[in-house]
């Protein structure tokens, strides 16, 4: 089913973390199910600068991102706003390639990989220019746990710095945030619905706070449910219909 996607824009869901699941659902079986509904969900790992993990860790966070078909990348902290801004533009054109592959195949019997190299030329160059045009609605899944502690101060610039970036873009962009854990005893929250100013997601970042668990499953369910707000009332009840389904 691909209601979300026919509304016309990408819908990105960009899952941070720095550390694996342990409170809720499986993230990944989540994705799946976003993914199932139009969105894309990618994931960014920031890396320890001590160097410390868990190959649980790596397997969690390229498992999300295979089940959304979205884009797995690894930071550290201090990079973390310039992967943002890279992660949102790649994940538009995968998606804007898959699109118009999709559509190759079925007018000339051969997907975009299989053309000869000028009209593959061609066809990449009008993603990358439509990439930039097409409207963007994201949202970003951000861990707050214990673990972010000393993290989060470094996230929220990130955060900004992000849609700053986006109003160079052609098209219209949008952010909402997450936290998970949420505020008080939920498991996550929505910080700042979806918005195009900077003004406001800065103020509505600031009372994030780190401490918890890291209950990432949920947090991918409650963005879903968030972009299903978006996509009007007469697709509104078939779409909570199949979502609800899923979660059974």
């Amino acid at each position: 089913m691909d209601l979300i996607k026919g509304s016309g824009e990408i819908k990105q869901i960009i899952v941070i973390t720095d550390g694996r699941s342990n409170i809720g659902g499986s993230p990944i079986e989540a994705a799946a199910r976003a993914n199932k509904l139009g969105a894309v969900v990618s994931t960014i790992a920031i890396i320890n600068n001590d160097g410390s993990g868990d190959e649980r860790d790596i397997e969690e966070v390229e498992g999300i991102a295979r089940a959304g078909c979205g884009l797995c990348e690894y930071t550290h902290i201090e990079n973390l706003g310039r992967t943002m801004k890279m992660m949102t533009q790649k994940t538009a054109q995968k998606t804007i390639e898959q699109i118009v592959s999709r559509q190759l195949k079925s007018i000339v019997g051969v997907d975009m990989q299989a053309l000869e190299p000028n009209s593959r030329f061609k066809i990449v160059d009008f993603i990358e220019k439509y990439g930039d045009s097409i409207n963007l609605k994201c949202i970003i899944a951000l861990d707050t746990s214990g673990s972010m502690k000393n993290k989060l101060d470094t996230a929220k610039k990130s955060l900004y710095d992000l849609m700053e970036s986006l109003k160079y873009r052609q098209g219209k962009s949008s952010i909402a945030v997450i936290s998970y854990p949420g505020v008080g005893e939920q498991a996550c929250s929505v910080v700042c619905d979806f918005t195009e100013d900077s003004a406001e997601l800065r103020e509505r970042i600031e009372i994030m706070r780190a401490g918890g668990g890291t209950p990432t499953g949920p947090a991918i369910d409650m963005a879903v449910r968030l972009m299903l707000e978006e996509v009007g009332p007469s697709n509104q009840g078939r779409l909570v219909e199949e979502i609800e389904s899923c979660y059974v």
